[in-house]
């Protein structure tokens, strides 16, 4: 019988019937690589590093485990720490899939929810405590959840975690959790430097590393395009390249919140069924849209970076990067969103001039070149300041608009680029053109800001 091959398969790797019964009931039927090398590591107790590519299922190579290894009989026993709160609620909800044949408790913690009533969810006990690091500080402070006796610790993305804003919280939880512990450091990017701290808090790491030197770190299933398009033409490419593609379920990433309220204005007044998200919405806005995305009310969601490692939704099968991202590793873990566990996807990355250097940083990072890719249908038009009885440009020195986008500077004053059905320019190199300087000496009209 086909149900047999899954309890095989997982069994082979030292797991418990009950929960190879678990996975059995969730479809799991053959292990990826990172959870066939790092199960039976981590039942042996010892601390690991691992790195594999996004969406080939670490939540299970380190949850699994974690639920085998807990001792039923006491709690706060094991401790998963995540950048962000939706990646929170997303592991916590794993973990208690995995849990279905087991009396393991789970709880999640994070920000933007009522202290008191998480207050209230601890005193029941929980074996195993999922959140962020300022509210898993703030609930030890005030003495309702107390880390010393924790006996796994796992903090998830932990590239992120070692971030500027969140190292020091990752130094005071572990300093906190004095008990002798396993420790499990995750995520799809790792660099030498993260490596080297991360070793600081750990015994004799294993290190589990499924990514190849000469393999791509994004998933070869989800087909890599670059989209050549001036900053004045995005929100028009991007209306047209979702007509083109008519996606199921999409992400659109923008740089900055400003952005992300623009481009999801734009795709809703051209009938998209778009939302944004990003941290400045209350929780449980962000919690509804999260909602009406995984249940497909919501097909395309405007975000921040905020939720390239908080999404864990299968039927996603388009990424557009609105604005580039300046730091190559962004790049992975957003185009991760897509081509998950097998199924295939598109991502699309818009470039404009002067932003060459970020794709080669990033075609280096993922060791793989973006193929070039033209829309059907799109036109590109002049720079609005070159238009005919169009007005001067309020800004001649690069500083972006209002909007987050660039305005004047080097590319408003190039030549514009002739209007090309489906333009997608192979070199943005461009020789620079004469500034206009501000005289030395000189007023100049300000508003008075309020």
């Amino acid at each position: 019988m086909p149900q047999i091959e899954p309890s095989n398969a997982f069994s082979a790797l030292g797991l418990e019937p009950a929960i190879v019964l678990a996975l059995d009931d969730l479809h799991f039927v053959e292990p990826s690589e990172i959870q066939r090398l790092m199960i039976p590591a981590a039942l042996t107790g010892a601390d690991i590093i691992g790195q594999a590519r996004t969406g080939t299922g670490k939540t299970a190579a380190f949850g699994l485990p974690i639920l085998q290894r807990l001792d039923l009989a006491h709690s706060l026993q094991a401790l998963i720490v995540t950048p962000t709160r939706e990646l929170a609620i997303q592991v916590e909800a794993e973990m208690v899939r995995f849990a279905r044949h087991k009396l393991a408790r789970m709880i999640v913690v994070y920000g933007g929810q009522k202290i008191q009533h998480q207050t209230k969810l601890l005193e029941r006990q929980p074996h195993v405590v999922v959140g962020t690091p300022g509210r898993i500080l703030d609930l030890n402070q005030r003495g309702s959840l107390p880390l010393a006796n924790m006996k796994f610790v796992v903090f998830d993305e932990v590239d992120r975690m070692f971030d500027i804003g969140f190292r020091d919280d990752v130094r005071k939880i572990l300093a906190l959790c004095k008990a002798p512990r396993q420790t499990i450091f995750v995520s799809a990017t790792i660099n030498d430097d993260i490596e080297r701290m991360v070793h600081q808090h750990m015994t004799n790491p294993q290190r589990i590393f499924t990514a190849k030197a000469d393999e791509t770190l994004t998933n070869p299933e989800a087909v890599q395009y670059v989209v050549g398009v001036q900053p004045w033409d995005k929100l028009r490419a991007l209306r047209c390249l979702i007509h083109h593609e008519q996606p199921g379920l999409a992400i659109i990433f923008c740089r900055t919140k400003r952005s992300v309220d623009k481009v999801a204005h734009g795709l809703c007044e051209r009938g998209v069924n778009a939302s944004a998200i990003h941290g400045d919405l209350l929780q449980n806005q962000r919690e509804r849209v999260m909602r009406g995305f995984r249940t497909g009310k919501i097909n395309v969601l405007v975000a921040t970076d905020l939720a390239s490692r908080g999404i864990d939704v299968h039927e996603i099968s388009h990424v557009i990067n609105y604005d580039v991202p300046e730091d190559p590793e962004a790049y992975v873990h957003r185009v991760g969103r897509t081509a998950r566990m097998g199924a295939t996807g598109k991502a699309f990355t818009f470039v404009s001039l002067g932003q060459a250097q970020l794709q080669t940083e990033i075609e280096k990072m993922i060791n793989h070149l973006l193929e070039e890719y033209r829309i059907p249908g799109f036109t590109p038009s002049m720079e609005p300041s070159k238009r005919p009885g169009a007005l001067p440009h309020p800004a001649q020195d690069g500083r972006p608009s209002a909007s987050g986008e660039p305005t004047g500077g080097v590319s408003a004053s190039l030549p514009a680029t002739p209007a090309v059905d489906g333009y997608a320019p192979t070199s943005f190199t461009a020789p620079e053109p004469t500034l206009t300087r501000r005289p030395i000496s000189g007023r100049f009209p300000t508003r008075r800001r309020r």
